[in-house]
Order: C-alpha cells, then structure tokens, then sequence
C-alpha cells in the first residue's frame, strides 16, 4: 500500500480510506500504464473502477491542488471525488477554498476524520493492521489490532 518514500501516517490515512471504499474493490498502487489513467500525469491515492475500466472513485488522502482537482473533474466526469482531510479544521478551509476560487465545487466531496480520531488510527495502526468489521457510508467499525473502532467521517 505504501510507495518507497511515503511517510507512515500518510500509508495509515489510505489504508482508512481503504476500508472506508472497500465496495468499490479501490486499488491504491494505480500506474498511468492503465488505460484510464493514460491522459493523466498524477496518480490518486485510491481508485476504484466499474467493470468496463472506467473511474468510479478517485480518492486523495490529505493535501491536494485545485489544479489537480479541476483535472479530474474534467477528465472523469462521471467519477466519485473524495477529499480525506486529517481533521475539520482543514476540511472546512477546503470547502471555503473551493467554494471561493473551484468551478464545481459540488463535485468534489470532504470527509474529515473527526476530533483526534486520525492521530489516534495513526498510532493503532503502526506498522502493522490486523482487523474486521465494517464500513459503510461514512463510517468504519470494528476491531483493528484487537481495539474497537468506531470512526464516523464528517462530509463537508
């Protein structure tokens, strides 16, 4: 899941945004060698495709440009465009930044892990993650490294 350079709490943060997308089967080591991604000079953090190969999910974990948001909202229109913010404070300086400056700002979807929530996923994660339960929505429950979870994302 991590590349060679990634830092560990950025592997953390996609391995939430993981399970958080686990029905749309999301690949994250995605390669401009595959055909959707051909006309793209920058790879999401997670992708997910239908059946045909078409992008259905493009998730970046963090920090982001409004250059790189405008083209993939062009580039795949009909795709899913989620932003995972590592706490409120930052989703919200990003809607306000869209809303101000982006010219589709609803196509581009917030989630903020809430309270101190990704600093502590970050230190039950470590260097390893063994768990079960379930996600759906907004939410992730269950058991990670023998610790309940309960995460509740918040849309912005």
């Amino acid at each position: 899941m991590s590349g060679r350079c990634e830092p560990d709490d950025h592997v953390a943060h996609k391995l939430g945004a993981y399970i958080l997308f686990w029905d749309y089967s999301p690949v994250t080591d995605a390669t401009t060698k595959l055909p959707a991604l051909n006309n793209f000079e920058f790879l999401p953090d997670l992708i997910g495709f239908d059946a045909g190969g078409e992008i259905v999910l493009w998730v970046e974990c963090g920090s982001t440009t409004m250059h790189k948001l405008t083209k993939v909202t062009r580039r795949a229109p009909r795709a899913r465009v989620v932003i995972m913010k590592e706490n409120e404070r930052s989703a919200e300086m990003l809607r306000k930044d869209l809303l101000a400056g982006f010219d589709r700002p609803e196509r581009v979807e917030i989630l903020a892990w809430p309270d101190k929530s990704y600093k502590d996923w970050v230190a039950l994660v470590g260097d390893r993650a063994e768990g079960f339960g379930e996600a759906s929505g907004h939410m992730i429950n269950g058991v990670v490294n023998e610790r309940p979870v309960l995460i509740e994302f918040k849309p912005y």
